[in-house]
């Protein structure tokens, strides 16, 4: 009977699941949906008002921001790679929290959304653009959702076991630091926020003409 408790399931495998299923059916789906009824290169407006909000078949055969398309079969492998370090960090954790669960599913679907597109066509589907920032997809979203979600995960660690040591400790000291976890978390997002718009933005439009 006990042999196999080594394979028993997290209390958030199942949220794990369900998120995964659900972010692949959603970007496998919207991918069809768009190379069926608009076609790769062509445009259209969800919404006529918004012009900066565009959906465009396109097709991405590198990296993030469309860079390094010669290395496509690099990026073919490497989610193998990441979504064997992303499962093993998961069963690491004693009691994984609803929001570490969410972000590994997050995680998993969008990884695996892109890796069937490169499997089965050698590049991945991208169809959303906003602004002047790169096309990106259902799969991108998750992703990048999941990496703010772990490092809110993160923080909230920190701070529990910042408080867990100091139980006896005041109350106004837990404040502050609580205000300082905040204001840290809102600094990275903003550092992440101007890091994408510089290399997928700025770079290619004034550098790489």
């Amino acid at each position: 009977m006990q042999s196999g408790a080594g394979l028993k399931l997290k209390p958030g495998a199942l949220v794990v699941g369900v998120v995964a299923i659900i972010i692949l059916a959603l970007d496998q789906l919207t991918k069809y949906l768009v190379v069926q009824n608009i076609g790769m290169g062509n445009a259209w407006h969800p919404i006529p008002t918004l012009d900066f909000l565009r959906i465009v078949g396109t097709y991405n055969t590198g990296t993030a921001c469309g860079y390094f398309p010669q290395l496509s079969i690099v990026f073919t492998f490497a989610p193998f790679l990441i979504l064997a370090a992303v499962i093993w960090f998961y069963r690491s954790q004693t009691k994984p929290s609803w929001l570490l669960s969410l972000a590994i599913g997050l995680i998993i679907g969008g990884a695996v959304g892109n890796l069937l597109d490169r499997l089965r066509m050698g590049y991945v589907v991208d169809f959303v653009q906003v602004g002047t920032f790169p096309i990106f997809n259902v799969a991108d979203a998750a992703v990048s959702t999941a990496v703010v979600l772990m490092l809110l995960w993160s923080l909230r660690e920190e701070s529990h076991a910042s408080q867990t040591a100091s139980a006896a400790g005041d109350s106004a000291a837990a404040s502050k630091f609580s205000w300082k976890l905040g204001a840290a978390f809102i600094g990275v997002l903003l550092a992440l926020a101007a890091l994408t718009y510089f290399v997928c933005v700025l770079i290619p439009a004034n550098f790489l003409r």
